[in-house]
């Protein structure tokens, strides 16, 4: 294989590697980028194509580069820093690809692919991205042993390659365990709602619009006893504020909090009754909030120092979820919601907007006059949505104005925000605090092992107080769509497969046995992913060392710092050693060799299958005599060496002769060169 042509495998490789990165990148990466790279690979591609021949200009270049930086630096504020860095980071990649010319600018290129595929870990962490980041490190690697190694065939290259990874992955693994692990040294910019899950505000509607993701939400492993549907109830978000169409979490409540926590002074309510013990694994969402079931509580250490209770009963990590969270908890669902404040929770839960809905407030008004007792007023209110023709759907209708008058008294079909905030506000019409929760409801068990929780099972309820067990949950949904809560949205909604965001999701196709098999397996596999490779933190960390070595002393955690240095230097011996033991070329051999590589300076190149002989008449035709006699030379005393009886004296002069010719060769390449 000629050199010219490994090299343009190398180049074109390492064009396909880096399109295929950008293209992994699309969320963080902007659009006219993503073009931008489009073009750099096509122009690559065509000149390795052999259809077009020479690349754009460096003043062409150097434009380009100069309108983009601008437009860049334009853009640079509404990204912030680390999204920034990596767009300019594509940009000057793409920029390098089409000025690809020379060996520095090949290994720029080589470093900056290398820092991308550490980019895409930052956005996709799931172990089909893993492979695929994997398979593209190998791709550069093989990149760039095709362009050091031209002369090598493409399969040899190949194999030395596989060899190497195999070789790296043991100590990769062990590295892996006792590395320490480290917080992330960035903040990751807030991803929307319909892409990381809830949001600290809800206007009836945008539930509906989440629980068309197939996106996981968060996993659960129990221990033990197992809640049935009816009390899957995973709460998240507590929204006390209405101003007539939209829920949000209180900022009076959130005062009370940034008090609370100044003052390290979390509430830590009385617990009754059984429990649930689990472990939730949360997927990133950039945002503060954890899921659980009523009332859940840390359990151990590890949780307890990540997580904060607070007066709402909800639970908060102590920094934002760019990662997936591990925790364990106890939830004790006959545990009443009373042990907060009540003037606090009343005022705040009180509230209401001053205009709008006028013939809910007139309906109320009469209604409460026949039902001065709270309870019965709330079992009429459930009794009017069970009576009445009303439609869970995840398509409800657009209701701008008097949202709740409109959908109570004229288009009565919604989703489960809809029901929820139409009865929290009826329920404060009438005096009786009222406050509106969002979290996901449900999940679906596999084989009894864990529970997989997903966008689509977003939900959402209400609790209203009541004088002597406190804030009690009430779900106007499941009045209407019982099936909701028993058995999950795509039992309650028949168009809820079909109306799942992404045409590729395995879920659109559930109803298919082998499909949906297939699906439930991808997902034991990615648990097993998450859970014992993503989960591995500090305090995973830990605890396997501690169950290695016992107490961790520092004399203990020095001793087992040496050994696996000791184990690593053992692998590397053991891979290394037997190729220094190989017999090195001799003399002759390694002078004939020398020879070989000053003459690949003039892009001249011994074919693999081609012997000595043919090769000297080759660089005869197409050397002057002052360049290609030094290395006839050198070939006939390399043949003389190897295929001719020599005393010991002739092997001395050859030894001499050999180097002279090799020395006038190298003195007249050089001198070649510069001029």
């Amino acid at each position: 294989m000629m050199n010219s042509s490994a090299k343009n495998h190398a180049h074109i490789i390492l064009t396909m590697v880096f399109l295929c990165i950008s293209l992994s990148l699309l969320e963080p990466v902007m659009g006219w980028i993503l073009i931008l790279v489009v073009c750099a690979v096509v122009m690559r591609s065509a000149l390795y194509l052999e259809l077009h021949k020479h690349a754009p200009s460096v003043r062409t270049l150097n434009l380009l580069a100069l309108l983009s930086a601008i437009v860049l630096a334009y853009f640079s504020f509404q990204l912030g820093v680390l999204l920034g860095m990596i767009n300019l980071l594509v940009l000057a990649c793409s920029l390098k690809l089409m000025q690809l010319r020379s060996m520095k600018d090949y290994y720029q290129l080589i470093t900056c692919c290398g820092f991308l595929i550490g980019c895409g870990f930052i956005f996709q962490n799931s172990i089909g991205f893993s492979i695929f980041y994997l398979f593209l490190t190998l791709l550069l690697l093989l990149s760039l042993a095709c362009n050091i190694s031209p002369s090598v065939g493409f399969d040899a290259n190949l194999k030395r390659i596989a060899i190497m990874a195999g070789q790296a992955l043991p100590i990769t693994a062990l590295l892996f365990i006792v590395l320490p692990k480290i917080g992330p040294l960035w903040q990751m910019p807030t991803a929307k709602s319909h892409q990381t899950g809830l949001a600290e505000q809800v206007t009836p509607g945008d539930i509906a619009q989440l629980s068309q993701s197939a996106e996981l939400a968060f996993r659960v492993t129990f221990k033990g006893a197992i809640p049935v549907p009816q009390e899957r109830y995973w709460r998240a978000l507590v929204m006390e504020e209405f101003d007539g169409k939209t829920w949000r979490v209180s900022a009076e409540r959130k005062a009370i909090q940034r008090q609370y926590k100044r003052f390290n002074k979390e509430f830590t309510p009385t617990l009754t009754g059984k429990f649930y013990s689990y472990e939730v694994i949360a997927e990133p969402t950039h945002q503060n909030w954890l899921y659980s079931i009523d009332v859940g509580v840390p359990e151990g250490p590890k949780s307890a120092n990540q997580i904060w209770q607070s007066h709402e009963y909800q639970l908060t990590s102590h920094t934002p979820l760019v990662s997936n969270f591990q925790y364990t908890l106890r939830s004790y669902p006959e545990t009443p919601l009373n042990q907060a404040i009540y003037s606090v929770d009343r005022r705040i839960n009180l509230q209401l907007p001053d205009t709008g809905n006028p013939k809910t407030q007139i309906w109320v008004n009469n209604l409460r006059s026949q039902y001065p007792d709270d309870q019965e007023f709330i079992r009429q209110v459930l009794a009017y949505f069970a009576e009445q023709p009303f439609e869970y759907t995840l398509q409800p209708p657009l209701m701008q104005i008097d949202t709740v008058d409109t959908f109570l008294f004229a288009q009565q079909q919604g989703f489960c925000s809809h029901y929820a905030s139409a009865m929290a506000y009826i329920l404060r019409l009438a005096g009786i605090p009222t406050r509106l929760v969002t979290g996901y409801q449900g999940g679906e068990m596999r084989e009894q092992n864990y529970m997989s929780v997903y966008q689509y099972d977003a939900h959402a309820w209400i609790e209203a107080w009541h004088s002597d067990l406190g804030w009690q949950r009430y779900d106007p949904t499941a009045v209407v769509a019982p099936d909701r809560v028993e058995y999950g949205l795509r039992s309650a909604i028949e168009e809820a497969a079909e109306l799942i965001d992404s045409p590729f999701s395995l879920s659109r196709y559930s109803a298919i046995a082998w499909l949906n098999e297939f699906r439930l397996l991808l997902k034991d596999i990615d648990f097993v992913w998450t859970k014992w490779v993503l989960g591995f933190d500090k305090n995973s960390q830990k605890d396997l060392i501690k169950s290695l070595i016992g107490e961790l002393t520092p004399k203990k955690l020095a001793l087992f710092g040496l050994s696996v240095i000791g184990l690593i230097v053992l692998l590397l011996a053991f891979f290394f050693l037997p190729s220094l033991h190989r017999k090195k070329p001799d003399h002759i051999t390694l002078y004939y060799q020398k020879s070989e590589k000053l003459l690949n300076k003039l892009k001249i190149y011994r074919a693999k299958s081609q012997g000595p002989l043919d090769f000297a008449n080759n660089v005869k035709n197409k050397l002057p005599n002052s360049l290609h006699q030094p290395f006839s030379n050198v070939t006939h005393i390399y043949m003389r060496h190897h295929y001719q009886q020599n005393t010991n004296a002739q092997k001395s002069s050859n030894r001499t002769r050999i180097k002279q010719q090799w020395q006038a060769l190298k003195k007249a390449i050089n001198r070649q060169l510069k001029n």
